[in-house]
C-alpha cells in the first residue's frame, strides 16, 4: 500500500499516514478523491486515465505508478497500486545479495581512496534521484550503481532508461548490475552481469567476474580483405573504417576502479537503427567518436585496389576453431554454416553462422551469452 497519493486533475494530495493517525482534513480528502474514482469506474475509466499517482516511494524511484482508492467493509480507507510490481516496492525488503554488492563496491571505492555513500540521494529541484551506492571517483566523476537481480519479476523496471536519463543529465554515470539475462539482453543502459551467487561469495575478497557488458571494439577497414560485411548494408565494400564490439571478461572489482577512474565508460554503439549500450575502454570509446564524426577518413584513391579487382569479400574465410561443451552446439560443424549471411537474431550483425534451431546467430552473440 501507498503512504501518499497525488490526482494529477484537482491537485489533491493525501497523506494516508496522517489519515490512519485519524487526521479528519486528510480523510476529506480521501472521500473527494474516492467518489472521482467511483464515478471514473461507474464510466469505464481505466485506472491509468484517472489521474491518481503514487506519491511516495513510486515517485522517489521515478516510476508513475498509477493507484485507486478504496473502502474496506470496517472502514478502511485504502490507496491501491495498479500493478503488482509498483505495490512491492513498497513491501519488498532488500535482499542479503543486494546488500553484498553494495557492501562490496563501497568496500572497493574506499580502498581505492574514492568515497562511496549508499542508499544515497542526490537533489534535483522538488525531486530527487536515489542510487544505491554513489561513488565520487576521479575528476569529479560520479557513477551511480544500481543493483537488479533475480527478485524482481521479468515484467519490471519500467523506467530504468528514464532513471538512467535523469541521473545522466544531473552529472551522475548510471551503472546498472544484475544476474538476470533477461535484464543484460536490454540497452535500456549499459547493464552488466554476474552470476547468480549467495550473500556470502558476493561480498567476500574473492574473484567476482562479470560475463556481459563490458566489449572492445575492434576497428577494421571495409575493404576487400574484411572479413566482417559492410555495416551500412552494402554487399561490396565502401572503404570506409568500421568497428565491431566483441565480448571481453573482466572482475567485478576491476570494472569498480576502473570506471571510476574514468578508464572504462559508457558508450552508445549504432547497429542499424538500434543502439546497444555497454562499457569499452575510454580508447575505444574516442576511436569509436572518431569514426563517427569522420576523424578517420575513408581509403583514399590512391589507396584502393586497381579497376580489375573484385570489391567483394574474400572467398576464403579464416578457419574458426570453437570448441564445444555441453552448453554450446558445435559451431564448427558445417550444419551450422550458411552459405547465406543473414542478421543475427541478437545484435543484428550479419552472419553466417546458424543455431541449433538454424536461426543467425554471430561468433560474438554465441560466446557472450553462451546459448544453445
Amino acid at each position: 500500500m501507498a503512504n501518499k497519493v497525488h490526482h494529477l486533475t484537482t491537485n489533491i494530495h493525501v497523506d494516508l499516514i496522517k489519515l490512519a493517525r485519524g487526521d479528519a482534513r486528510e480523510a476529506v480528502k480521501f472521500d473527494i478523491l474516492y467518489e472521482i474514482g467511483q464515478q471514473d469506474a461507474a464510466n469505464g475509466v481505466l485506472v491509468a486515465d484517472r489521474g491518481l499517482l503514487c506519491d511516495g516511494d513510486c515517485k522517489e524511484n521515478n516510476v508513475v505508478a498509477w493507484m485507486y482508492l478504496r473502502k474496506k467493509s470496517n472502514g478502511r480507507r485504502e490507496a491501491v497500486h495498479e500493478r503488482r510490481e509498483d505495490e512491492r516496492r513498497h513491501t519488498a525488503p532488500m535482499s542479503d545479495e543486494h546488500k553484498a554488492y553494495q557492501a562490496r563496491v563501497a568496500r572497493v571505492a574506499t580502498t581505492e581512496g574514492w568515497s562511496a555513500d549508499t542508499e544515497f540521494r542526490t537533489p534535483t529541484g522538488r525531486t530527487w534521484i536515489k542510487t544505491d551506492v554513489l561513488v565520487q571517483g576521479a575528476g569529479g566523476l560520479r557513477i551511480g550503481w544500481e543493483i537488479q537481480l533475480s527478485a524482481t519479476e521479468s515484467d519490471g523496471l519500467r523506467s530504468v532508461r528514464a532513471r538512467a536519463q535523469k541521473a545522466a543529465a544531473h552529472g551522475i554515470t548510471p551503472a546498472w548490475h544484475t544476474d538476470r539475462a533477461s535484464y543484460a539482453n536490454r540497452h535500456d543502459t549499459q547493464w552488466t552481469r554476474s552470476d547468480n551467487l549467495p550473500a556470502d561469495v558476493i561480498e567476500k575478497a574473492g574473484e567476482l567476474r562479470v560475463i556481459s557488458g563490458y566489449r572492445a571494439l575492434e576497428t577494421w577497414r571495409c575493404d576487400a580483405r574484411a572479413v566482417y560485411p559492410c555495416v551500412d548494408g552494402g554487399w561490396g565494400s565502401c572503404w570506409k573504417y568500421h568497428t565491431t564490439p566483441r565480448p571481453l571478461g573482466i572482475l567485478f572489482d576491476d570494472l569498480v576502479r576502473k570506471t571510476a577512474s574514468g578508464l572504462i565508460v559508457p558508450v552508445e554503439h549504432k547497429v542499424g537503427r538500434d543502439i546497444h549500450r555497454f562499457w569499452v575502454t575510454d580508447t575505444d570509446r574516442e576511436r569509436y567518436y572518431d569514426i563517427l564524426s569522420g576523424a578517420l577518413p575513408a581509403m583514399d584513391a590512391e589507396e584502393k585496389p586497381a579497376a580489375h579487382a573484385s570489391s567483394n569479400a574474400p572467398t576464403c574465410r579464416p578457419q574458426m576453431t570453437l570448441v564445444p561443451s555441453q552448453r554450446n552446439p558445435d559451431w564448427s560443424d558445417s550444419e551450422r554454416w550458411a552459405r547465406e549471411m543473414r542478421a543475427c537474431r541478437t545484435c543484428g550483425l550479419y552472419a553466417n553462422l546458424r543455431d541449433l534451431q538454424v536461426n543467425p546467430f554471430c561468433e560474438l552473440c554465441q560466446e557472450e551469452h553462451q546459448l544453445t
